[in-house]
């Protein structure tokens, strides 16, 4: 006789279809970019179009407002899908402290969002910085704590809001102003400046990053350390690699070795060789990888989820999604999946899920239906229930005694049923009982008879 064989699976209740979109992008500021017959627009969290696809291009939401691109222009619409500006510009770049970067004829601008132009397109190019010294694309700075970069005969210097130059244009390159300070490279060294211009910390090191949680990385001699808004060094330059803190904890690696330190410096999670690489902490686990597999541990560095997923990004709103097999799924921050990876793409942004491009639901509204199958004697029987609050714990406890026992007696699905009985005591009882019947009947109606 063969043995009971139980399975899963995780049916999604109210799903809102988007199936007629070509492609559904990630909502942001309550909207998601859509894609229909080559045309892009926008729809809500409820699925309602509310700006039709008609644009060649369109941006997400910051700020109320988004660029989009119409007969080879690009202008600025709000939510509702009304032009605040028309398509005249070259480019518009999303608005940040109330500007937006625009370019035309190769030159670039500020506007506010009546339209206005505060800054006069005459900059060469106004550029993204990129951490530790990447190279610059020729294109323009977003505002950042009142101030953004700007290019003029080859060299950097900052703007205000009123496109007063306060920061003359004397370096070869600069970043974003980040808790109120920007990194500068001048003469091949880079440091750190104040908003008055004036060095606060000088041109002395290699590269380095933004501050962020009031230190920031920097390389001496190809290797990491941190220091603080005063320059000091509270982390000297040992590792051979270091990220930005997150959550009061940085990645470090050295000699191949990957831990945590905190903000003085302490090895809160050792330095080791267990994992090939590890990432941030984000809602208080990081993502970390083992032979091309991938995982999560907390900050005492206990592994809450097992490295055996090919792709696991960082946690959002508590759910992270993950890809096993060429398909993806959802976990929780328990590490229990509570979405089964059976779908092709799965992506969480602003409190929605959204499904292969073709439903989406509500995270605080999204209800499962959990279903399992029983099959015995190549007779295959299905059974759902709606198991909101207990059907995490109910999955593991039966997918633990699956793992732990082997079923050896004639009467295997007694077995299975007495088993499970001693397994699950703590899960509410009607759940146990359901399953206790359901398995009788099973055992009667596939087993005696036949």
């Amino acid at each position: 006789m063969e043995k009971a064989v139980i399975s899963y699976s995780t049916i999604i209740k109210n799903k809102i279809d988007v199936s007629k979109y070509d492609y559904v992008y990630d909502f942001q500021e309550g909207l998601a970019r859509v894609k229909l017959n080559g045309k892009w627009g926008y729809i809500n969290k409820k699925g309602k179009e509310v700006v039709k696809p008609i644009y060649d291009i369109v941006c997400d939401f910051h700020e109320g407002l988004a660029s989009v691109k119409l007969n080879g222009k690009y202008g600025v619409i709000d939510k509702k899908g009304k032009f605040l500006i028309k398509p005249i510009y070259d480019d518009v770049h999303d608005f940040h402290e109330g500007l937006a970067v625009v370019r035309l004829n190769g030159k670039y601008g500020y506007i506010n969002k009546e339209g206005k132009e505060v800054v006069k397109p005459i900059y060469d190019s106004v550029s993204y910085y990129y951490h530790l010294g990447t190279d610059f694309s020729n294109h323009a700075s977003d505002f950042h704590e009142g101030l953004a970069a700007v290019c003029l005969g080859g060299k950097w210097g900052y703007i205000n809001k009123e496109g007063k130059e306060v920061i003359k244009p004397i370096y070869d390159r600069v970043s974003n102003f980040s808790e109120g300070l920007a990194a500068v490279k001048l003469h091949g060294k880079w440091g750190y400046i104040n908003k008055e211009g004036k060095y606060v910390i000088k041109p002395i090191y290699d590269n380095v990053r933004d501050f962020n949680e009031g230190l920031a990385e920097v390389r001496l001699n190809k290797k990491s350390g941190y220091i603080n808004k005063d320059g000091k060094e509270v982390v000297k330059p040992i590792y051979d690699f270091a990220s930005s803190f997150h959550e009061g904890l940085a990645a470090v690696c050295l000699n191949s070795k990957w831990g945590y330190i905190n903000k003085e410096g302490k090895e809160v999670i050792k330095l080791n060789k267990k994992y090939d690489y590890v990432s941030n902490f984000y809602d208080g686990l990081a993502s970390v990888c083992l032979n091309g597999k991938w995982g999560y541990i907390n900050k005492e560095g206990k592994e809450v989820v097992k490295p055996i997923y090919d792709d696991a990004p960082d946690f959002q709103d508590g759910l992270a999604t993950v890809r096993l097999n060429g398909k993806s799924g959802v976990i929780n921050k328990e590490g229990n999946q509570i979405i089964d990876c059976t779908f092709d793409s799965i992506k969480i942004s602003d409190g929605m899920i959204i499904f292969d491009n073709e439903y989406m639901v509500d995270i605080k509204t999204m209800e499962l239906l959990y279903s399992f199958k029983l099959s015995i004697n190549n007779e295959t029987i299905e059974k759902s229930f709606d198991d909101k609050n207990k059907r995490d714990r109910y999955k593991n406890e039966i997918r633990k005694y699956l793992m732990e026992n082997e079923p050896k007696k004639d009467k295997e699905v007694d077995f299975l049923k007495k088993q499970l009985e001693e397994q699950i005591k703590s899960i509410e009882n009607s759940y146990v009982n359901d399953l206790k019947t359901y398995v009788d009947s099973c055992y009667n109606e596939y087993v005696i008879k036949k």
